[in-house]
């Protein structure tokens, strides 16, 4: 069986959900947390805003959640 690689963004799971952040605390809660991080359709508008604000957009929580949403992939893609 392969050796598991964590990146980054895993050690921000795992910091997130255990409060350590250590590679050897990588467990089925952490990836579940990730995924939910990732898929944009399971955040409210506040989160989305953050969101948009590290990747340098104001996004603007009176449009629908689908437009704000829309907004951010667009960015990503662009970036």
């Amino acid at each position: 069986m392969p050796k598991l690689v964590i990146t980054e963004e895993m050690l921000d799971a795992i910091e997130a959900v255990k409060g350590r952040r250590e590679a050897n605390y990588w467990d089925p809660h952490c990836k579940r947390y990730l995924e939910k991080q990732k898929n944009l359709k399971n955040k409210t508008k506040n989160e989305l805003e953050e969101k948009g604000r590290e990747l340098g957009i104001e996004l603007d929580k009176r449009q629908s959640k689908e437009k704000l949403i829309k907004q951010i992939e667009n960015n990503q893609k662009k970036g």
